[in-house]
């Protein structure tokens, strides 16, 4: 009895330290977790959307302060986007700004959501495609990557950052271009993001020009890509058929007649007319006498419509001569796109009617300093007449009507 008697009371026991184990452990493990709450309420934490608590602080430090990780990984995209880009402090600091509004600058954040990831939320699966692919989970990684795509696939970048003049114009660029989307998207953010980009302006002191080149890599040697990402399949075509390129270096091939003249609508008086219009005797829009050719090699900037010009393009040649293109007859009509690159003498576009125009043809027109500038009287503009291969039978200020001419026929015909 007495063995029995020991025994419950010894099983009672170890039931009761048992117990008040089990509660003083419980009450430890709630302590330890309040500890870790309210040591991490100041820190960034991230959702699955990714977006930061508190834009003014990136992933490893607030960014304001010049001695944080984030100010250092900043930096060193800024460094490097001026030295091998030649991009201006505007650009960089635009760049700056929405890596700061998509990520915080952290090269680790993830959307699982959207899939992307990194400082500029690349995608990186079936949802948003994977440009980022294998690229390291790092800022120098990252910023390869983006030098990488400035230089091919997303080349039309580069293109509107060199004509962007300022930081809002640069966000347009990288937003629209790079990060893929609508100007007018809530998404951008743009008062905040503007604001972002102008405080990185002055405190990484980033008030320089740029001078991207839009021709040539700045990557030490390695050969320009044939074919870019963004090139249009119709414009490889039309170089792949071997459609002309020994040029007469005109925008029309064949019998052609200048119905507008530079630098008024009949040459020496009437309305102001900043540019050429060509006109092939045989100009149906459906015929191939119709088509319009780049009258020197280089790049396509521009292809848009108003409702002066029409549908239009603007080619910045190797020259650095910015040669306009107006009234196709419709986009489509339009067989390159910006990026593009094209020889003197290839099929481009199309003569029509479209905008300001009283019959089919091309309007050609010649600046030397904005690829914009094409309204009278616009600082740049050049006259025609002295930058084409017209022949001189139709004057320095070609006067209408005029011809029927030649492609053929040179300056020193008469």
């Amino acid at each position: 009895m007495f063995d029995l008697w020991l025994k419950t009371k010894k099983l009672k026991l170890y039931a009761l330290i048992t117990a008040v184990a089990t509660i003083l452990l419980t009450i430890a493990v709630g302590f330890t977790m309040l500890i870790m709450i309210v040591s991490t309420q100041g820190e960034d934490c991230w959702n699955d959307d990714t977006v930061i608590s508190d834009v003014g602080k990136g992933f490893s430090g607030d960014w304001h302060d010049l001695n944080s990780k984030t100010a250092q990984n900043m930096r060193h995209a800024a460094d490097r986007f001026q030295k091998e880009l030649h991009m201006s402090g505007d650009n960089i600091a635009a760049a700056l700004a929405i890596g700061i509004r998509e990520s915080g600058f952290n090269p680790e954040a993830y959307n699982p959501s959207g899939q992307v990831k990194g400082i500029w939320q690349w995608g990186a699966g079936s949802v948003n495609g994977n440009r980022y692919k294998d690229t390291p989970d790092t800022v120098e990684g990252q910023v390869q990557l983006a030098i990488n795509e400035l230089r091919s696939s997303h080349k039309e970048t580069m293109i509107l950052l060199a004509t962007a003049n300022n930081i809002e114009s640069s966000l347009v660029a990288w937003d629209t271009k790079f990060e893929g989307v609508h100007e007018n998207d809530p998404q951008r953010k743009v008062g905040e993001t503007t604001k972002t980009a102008q405080e990185i302006k002055k405190l990484f002191a980033l008030d320089f020009e740029g001078s991207i080149d839009v021709f040539t890599r700045n990557d030490g040697g390695v050969a320009e890509a044939a074919n870019d990402a963004n090139s249009s399949q119709l414009a490889q075509a039309a170089c792949d058929i071997g459609l002309s390129t020994s040029t007469s270096g005109l925008p029309v091939q064949g019998p052609y007649s200048i119905t507008g003249g530079y630098p008024n609508y009949d040459g020496l008086t009437g309305n102001q007319h900043y540019g050429v219009d060509f006109q092939t005797t045989h100009h149906d829009e459906g015929r191939d006498e119709a088509n319009v050719y780049a009258v020197h090699d280089g790049i396509v900037v521009a292809k848009s419509y108003d409702s002066v010009g029409g549908n239009s393009l603007v080619i910045k040649g190797t020259d650095d001569v910015f040669t306009y293109y107006g009234h196709a007859p419709s986009q489509e009509a339009i067989v390159v796109n910006i990026g593009d690159k094209v020889k003197a003498g290839q099929h481009i576009s199309r003569q029509g009617h479209t905008g300001a125009a009283t019959g089919t043809h091309v309007h050609f027109a010649v600046q030397t300093k904005n690829q914009n500038g094409w309204a009278p009287m616009t600082v740049g503009l050049k006259s025609p007449g002295d930058y084409l291969k017209l022949p001189k039978k139709a004057g320095d200020h070609v006067v209408v009507p005029s011809g029927p001419f030649n492609a053929s026929d040179s300056k020193d015909d008469k």
